[in-house]
Order: structure tokens, then C-alpha cells, then sequence
């Protein structure tokens, strides 16, 4: 980063540049407030982060594609500071005897975050999250019986729900879950389970099987929705993001987090083993207007 004396600074450009500076590189770092109990966190500017290659440590096997020494900064508590660690991803070894590319990670941060903040997107970052916002659809014959068991049972019929990657072992939010399982029920399990006292309506792991299916292909179908909304195919943004082709930097930058977000997408419509999709608009979930 570049630093500029006050004396050479003139009115608009450098301006620009210090507001610029402080206000899109801020990092979470974690405090210890006097008087009270743990930790707590503030945005803070570190100098040298943003001289650094970012990366993550591998999660998958097929992720690892040589050598390379990861540097995680780290919250030292006993002594009040930040304190940068560095090791070497195959064996956490400390052996740094070879010519060896050092990447630095930032923690935990969604593509999001390292696009306003940071100025770039990572390539399957195992953090990301995608927040889209849905609801019952209000034009379904069965919208009330839905509306009032989801708030019999204290679950949203509305909202904006995150989640994350299915491939790093991220899972749908509860009440997603519930909006989807309530979404999917025929009359009968309506009425059934408005009756009966059922507690597993947003957890897939303890709900009746068949009922478990319909949940998933229920959310398999509203995210294939959602994908088709897209102007263009993960394919597409891949083919776009190719080597040489020439793109301006700031349209990069959009494509790579909009096709991250795709890859999202598709990981729980993969899971869902959705069958082909032959009418979208027959679905009981209704997505709320989404901008790009």
C-alpha cells in the first residue's frame, strides 16, 4: 500500500485514497475489554495484510496442489496481542529449508466480506455464505394452514435465511428447514402435525424418512430456481474468467462472486438428488424479488 506524505496530498485524489483505505480495509480482530468477561472484537488496520497472498488451508484432499507455508494470525490472550504463526500445510512442520510460496489466511471471512473489505473473492472458500430471502407462497390453497402451523411451532414464514457450503459441511438453517418441510406437506401431515406436538420440523436427521425426502427435494427445487435467475451458467462464468481473456477488473470481481455463489447453490441441489424440473412454478415456496 502506498503512503503518501500530507504535504504532497491534494484535495480530491488522496482524499479519496485515505477514506478508500480506512474504510475497505478493516480487519476483525479480537479485544479484551477491561471489565468484562472473554473476548470481544473491533475493525482494526494491520499493516502489511494487504501485501500478502491470501489463502486458506486445504479442507479436501483434491484442494492440496503442492507445498506451500500458511501464515494464521492469532489472538494471544496472556499477553494483549496478535501474534502471526507460520507453518507448513503438509506436516504443520516448521521446516522452511526450501524455496516455498508463503500465503497468508485473513480467518474466517465470507466471499462478501473479502469483496467489500478486502477487494478480492477466493475461489471455494470453505467460509462463504450465501443469504437469499424466501416465503410461503400466499397464492397456495393450503398458504393459512401452512402460515399457522409454522407459527404454532415458533418457525419464520418469512425472512432471509444464510447458509453455507454443503462441500465444507455446512447445512441449511433451521428454520429453512421448517419452511421447506411445512412447505412440502400434502393436507393430511397439515393437520396431522398442527395437531400433534411435533419438534423435528426443522431438523432432517429426526424427521419420518419420506417426509425428510420431500423436505430436501422441496429446497433442491426452490435453489434450482434460484440458479435459473442467474443470466448466465457456472459454465458460462468459467468459460468468462479464463486465462487471457481480457475483462475489466471490476466485472472480474462480480463474476467470480457470482459464480461462487452458484457452486454454493448447486451443492445442496446435488444433494437433494432433485429429479429433471418440469414446472418450477408449481412450488410452495415463493422467493422474494432477487437483485444482482
Amino acid at each position: 500500500m502506498p503512503f503518501y506524505p500530507p504535504a504532497t496530498w491534494t484535495p480530491v485524489p488522496r482524499t479519496r485514497w485515505a477514506v478508500s483505505t480506512v474504510m475497505t480495509r478493516q480487519n476483525n480482530v479480537p479485544v479484551n475489554l477491561a471489565g468484562f468477561e472473554g473476548l470481544d472484537s473491533t475493525l482494526a488496520l494491520i499493516p502489511y495484510w494487504d501485501m500478502a497472498n491470501h489463502d486458506h488451508p486445504a479442507r479436501r484432499k483434491d484442494e492440496l496442489v503442492g507445498p506451500r507455508l500458511i501464515a494464521e494470525t492469532v489472538y494471544n490472550a496472556g499477553n494483549e496481542r496478535l501474534e502471526c504463526q507460520v507453518f507448513k500445510e503438509e506436516d504443520q512442520s516448521k521446516d522452511f529449508s526450501s524455496p516455498t510460496p508463503i500465503f497468508i489466511t485473513y480467518g474466517n471471512r465470507t466471499d462478501a466480506e473479502f469483496l467489500v473489505h478486502n477487494g478480492f473473492v477466493v475461489r471455494w472458500n470453505p467460509d462463504t455464505r450465501v443469504t437469499k430471502p424466501f416465503k410461503l407462497n400466499p397464492e397456495d390453497h393450503l398458504y393459512k394452514q401452512r402460515f399457522h402451523l409454522l407459527k404454532r411451532k415458533d418457525m419464520p414464514t418469512e425472512g432471509k435465511f444464510a447458509f453455507g457450503n454443503y462441500d465444507y459441511g455446512a447445512s441449511m438453517p433451521p428454520g429453512l428447514i421448517a419452511l421447506a418441510c411445512v412447505s412440502a406437506m400434502d393436507e393430511t401431515d397439515l393437520n396431522l402435525h398442527t395437531v400433534q406436538s411435533s419438534e423435528w420440523l426443522d431438523d432432517l436427521s429426526t424427521m419420518p424418512p419420506k417426509l425428510a425426502d420431500q423436505t430436501e427435494l422441496r429446497l433442491g427445487e426452490w435453489l434450482t430456481k434460484l440458479l435459473r435467475v442467474y443470466p448466465t451458467t457456472p459454465e458460462e462464468d468459467e468459460a468468462l474468467l479464463q486465462e487471457g481473456r481480457q475483462l475489466n477488473p471490476t466485472r472480474r470481481l462480480v463474476i467470480q462472486y457470482r459464480l461462487e455463489e452458484k457452486r454454493v447453490l448447486q451443492g445442496y441441489v446435488h444433494k437433494s438428488r432433485l429429479r429433471p424440473l418440469e414446472d418450477v412454478a408449481k412450488l410452495s415456496i415463493a422467493t422474494l424479488s432477487d437483485e444482482k
